[in-house]
């Protein structure tokens, strides 16, 4: 005689389809637990944000849109009047002089910055790009007062290489835009080289074997292959250097104080520290906001430019 256990007779957990489930469970219950564990250890960096970011960028924001009432000064109330008034008069011609200034000091910077990357590559030296891979890095971060004070020593009305170079004689002043271009190199330039040395040291060498075997020159590498791989990381480059210069503040105010070149940084600290204009507090809010606003669009074409370099070089 034969005896048939059947599914329901069978002791718990002994039935090979219940424990194939089992295992399937705990599979799909494992990952989620990581996930939550992962997302708790991100908690304290979320609130650092929150509050030394987020926080400020909502008291901003907020002043931007008040506006004193007309009829009792003591209240304000929601308006669009002091974005208005920050796309007119000598706001929107700060706003204008540092878009240009920010522009032309990110193509300056982007040129010999990637020039300079290539020169650097091509002495195939590990040493020299081991050296200039962490001066860039420090450089790059470098500014504020020290970096003015040191242009304003070496190529100021009374400096050291005005006199040697007779710089007064050609027409050139630092404490102009053409200076502020010239002082912002100083960091512009090993940005961009830190920006693109890996890119461009990530060209393998199989690539340009390739190319030679079928007859193609240097020119034609670049043209073809070189250059379409290197593009997303350039323009990336030049959109980091012009958020850069965009944003400085601290040596352009050291440089030429709240006179002679009207910048967007500038006239929000004027803004906010009253004298001649006082009262416009609110206003250099809504200035605050446009900068935000650019240093979002930055991010926002930085970002897929950044991703698409990279996808040749994993």
């Amino acid at each position: 005689m034969t005896l048939t256990v059947t599914r329901s007779d069978a002791p718990s957990g002994t039935d090979p389809v219940d424990r194939a489930a089992d295992l399937v469970h705990s599979l799909h219950a494992r990952p989620e637990r990581r996930v939550n564990a992962s997302f708790m250890g991100l908690i304290p960096f979320l609130v650092f944000i929150a509050l030394f970011l987020g926080v400020p960028v909502f008291g901003i924001v907020l002043a931007a849109f008040r506006v004193a009432d007309v009829n009792d000064p003591g209240n304000y109330v929601p308006s669009l009047a002091n974005f208005v008034a920050s796309f007119r008069g000598a706001s929107w011609d700060a706003m204008q002089n540092s878009l240009q200034i920010s522009v032309i000091a990110a193509l300056t910077g982007g040129i010999i910055g990637l020039a300079l990357a290539q020169a650097i590559l091509t002495t195939r030296s590990k040493k020299l790009t081991a050296v200039v891979t962490v001066l860039t890095s420090v450089l790059a971060n470098s500014g504020g007062v020290p970096l003015a004070f040191s242009f304003i020593a070496a190529v100021g009305n009374a400096g050291i290489m005005t006199g040697l170079l007779s710089l007064t004689e050609l027409g050139f002043t630092l404490y102009s835009s053409g200076g502020l271009i010239l002082m912002y190199q100083y960091f512009l330039i090993p940005t961009m080289v830190m920006v693109v040395l890996p890119t461009l040291a990530g060209l393998r060498l199989e690539w340009k074997e390739a190319a030679a075997s079928v007859g193609a020159t240097s020119w034609h590498f670049w043209k073809k292959v070189g250059l379409p791989i290197a593009t997303p990381a350039i323009l990336g480059g030049f959109i980091l250097l012009f958020g850069a210069s965009f944003a400085t503040h601290a040596s352009a105010a050291a440089l030429i104080g709240g006179g002679g070149v009207p910048l967007i940084t500038l006239r929000i600290d004027s803004g906010l520290a009253g004298g001649n204009l006082a009262g416009q507090e609110n206003v250099a809010m809504a200035l605050g906001v446009n900068m935000i606003i650019v240093a979002l669009l930055v991010l926002l074409v930085y970002m897929p430019l950044q991703k698409r370099s990279l996808k040749w070089f994993k």
